[in-house]
């Protein structure tokens, strides 16, 4: 599969990568400026640690020359990313945070504060992380993807903040957030006895690996509140307005 052949298809935006889930890339979102989002060759997924031969070869085809990956070092120990510098494809460890924030960790803890109160503290706490993903937007050349382990938290903060950066009316944001819970139905089934083991109810696991869009909406008022928007949010990083306009340029061009 080919850039060209993902610009073709706006509606559904899903990728296939063999054994990589929630895999789907940011264009054509429409815009409050009447535009829709150019941003075919950014990539939102899930884990690669399963990712079979087909799809790193699928992967090199859509010419990705770097993955950004949000999980912590604990994380890519236990799973780690097959080496992809045969494709020429460089992993750039970006982790949001230093502790296990795989959905089963956060199923696991006493009392488990809710997505939209842990992706505050994404924003608060691990915006090093998203600086660097930005950075790495405003000055690559070719595709992109970025990732954590189910796509759906961490990676759903960063997809949120690209497309409010774009002009991306909440509501869409909010159901590019919430196709995760679709998408990621499949794994839940895979892993129905590993959250026994764990001893996390199914009811439970199914509402970690959900996405809420009271979740999201939840977490763009908190952004807006706060900062008054993605951009304001990305300034008080230490980005600079260019490398901002960059990235938003790439999101319409």
């Amino acid at each position: 599969m080919t850039t060209e052949t993902i610009e073709r298809d706006t509606t559904d935006r899903r990728i296939q990568l063999e054994k990589a889930r929630n895999v789907r890339h940011l264009g054509g979102h429409p815009t409050a400026g009447g535009h829709d989002t150019t941003a075919f060759d950014l990539i939102r997924s899930g884990s690669l640690h399963e990712m079979t031969d087909a799809g790193q070869t699928a992967l090199a085809d859509l010419g990705v020359k770097v993955v950004v990956d949000f999980r912590s070092d604990t994380e890519r120990e236990t799973y780690p990313t097959r080496d992809l510098s045969a494709h020429d494809i460089t992993i750039i460890e970006a982790p949001v945070f230093q502790a296990d924030y795989s959905p089963g960790a956060l199923a696991r803890m006493d009392e488990y504060p809710g997505h939209a109160a842990t992706y505050r503290q994404f924003l608060t706490e691990g915006g090093e992380a998203y600086r660097t993903l930005f950075e790495i937007l405003a000055t690559a050349s070719g595709p992109v993807l970025f990732h954590c382990a189910a796509g759906k938290d961490r990676t759903g903060v960063a997809a949120a903040l690209l497309l409010d950066l774009a002009g991306v009316p909440d509501e869409h944001i909010i159901a590019d957030y919430a196709l995760s819970t679709s998408e990621l139905e499949p794994f839940v089934e895979e892993r129905m006895e590993r959250f026994e083991e764990y001893g996390i109810s199914i009811e439970t696991g199914r509402l970690m690996m959900a996405a809420p869009p009271r979740e999201m909406e939840l977490t763009l008022d908190f952004i807006r509140g706060r900062w008054g928007s993605a951009a304001g949010y990305l300034g008080t990083l230490g980005l600079s307005p260019s490398t901002i306009e960059a990235v938003r340029a790439r999101m319409l061009s």
